[in-house]
């Protein structure tokens, strides 16, 4: 994988487990259903709901990559209409401020300002699952009692994995709410790797716009905006030929990077909770690239250089999940299902 500059966008798009997170995670249930199943699915969709649509004000720690971040968050559901403000109580500062589809990143540190067209750049949506339609027998959901987070009485949920391809969640859930006041990656040994904790949280009936503007001065920094070609020609030509079961394509993308003239292509591959994203990168594009297996926070990555090309998979699954995707990559039509997918 590459390191970057100070106006580099492409690092902290990539890791979906630094701060700026990329790498969006889904939830679902399908299949047969335990006794306590049906209520573990009404307790998830309600977390969707209520992560989006709720107001909410509180302060939460992020704990990734050995490292602990603390940070404040006003979300604000008006009128259908999504708006959050996180900033970093650590460090520099940095600042995440969304209105609906729109994130804007703000690095006081290197005097830049990323606007992209996502959502899940926010470390706290990044790091929850979210409701879906199917999961498939690759997981087992289990209702695991009640605690207390945040001064408040919490439904727990467990969502274990049934192989050694992906990894599970644990969630405490706000009983009156649903809000998700504490989640835990866990890794296939039940190690945590990424940990998401309110310490303080307030749900007003009334947010002002006024809370959600930025707080720290953009004059003089570095405006970047990641470019889509959607609108040209030019198509995703790479597809993984060998996934573990129950993985499925489920985005497949072309960009313009700040620092190279290649497009960048982007497939992310998911079993409605897990997601590897892959990248297809030009290697003269600037920056040291590690190859073989990397540690990226939470994240597992593994990059190799292929048909002129580097090709890096990325995700919150084990190493073996993503090195499978990674070495299988080969030209051809994404959309067309591997060997034995179909």
């Amino acid at each position: 994988m590459a390191t970057h500059g100070p106006t580099d966008v492409r690092g902290p798009l990539r890791s979906s487990t630094a701060w700026l997170a990329a790498a969006a995670v889904v939830l679902a249930v399908a299949g047969p259903v335990h006794a306590d199943d049906a209520s573990a699915q009404a307790w998830l969709e309600r977390m969707h709901r209520a992560v989006e649509e709720l107001n909410y004000e509180g302060i939460f720690v992020h704990v990734h990559g050995g490292r602990a971040e603390t940070h404040y968050v006003v979300h604000r559901y008006l009128d259908g209409r999504v708006s959050e403000r996180i900033i970093s109580l650590d460090g520099a500062g940095r600042e995440i401020v969304r209105h609906e589809d729109e994130v804007t990143c703000i690095l006081p540190d290197q005097q830049t300002v990323l606007v992209e067209g996502r959502r899940e750049l926010s470390p706290l949506v990044g790091a929850l699952p979210a409701a879906a339609e199917a999961l498939g027998a690759h997981y087992e959901l289990l209702l695991s009692g009640q605690e207390r987070i945040a001064e408040r009485p919490t439904e727990v949920l467990v969502i274990q994995p049934l192989d050694a391809y992906r990894y599970g969640y644990k969630l405490w859930l706000d009983q009156d709410t649903a809000m998700p006041l504490k989640t835990q990656l866990r890794d296939e040994r039940g190690e945590v790797v990424e940990q998401i904790l309110f310490t303080r949280i307030s749900l007003p009936d009334y947010i002002p716009a006024s809370a959600l503007m930025p707080s720290t001065p953009t004059e003089g920094f570095t405006w970047l905006r990641r470019r889509s070609d959607s609108g040209s020609t030019r198509q995703v030509e790479w597809r993984a030929t060998r996934l573990p079961a129950g993985f499925r394509l489920t985005s497949a993308s072309v960009s313009m990077m700040a620092d190279s003239s290649y497009p960048v292509q982007h497939l992310v591959y998911s079993d409605g909770l897990a997601a590897v994203s892959v990248f297809i990168e030009d290697p003269k594009a600037e920056g040291d690239w590690t190859l073989g297996l990397a540690r990226v926070g939470g994240a597992n990555a593994y990059s190799l250089r292929h048909a002129g090309r580097v090709v890096t998979a990325i995700g919150e699954v084990p190493a073996v999940t993503v090195e499978i995707i990674a070495r299988s990559l080969e030209q051809g039509d994404p959309h067309e299902a591997p060997d034995g997918e179909r």
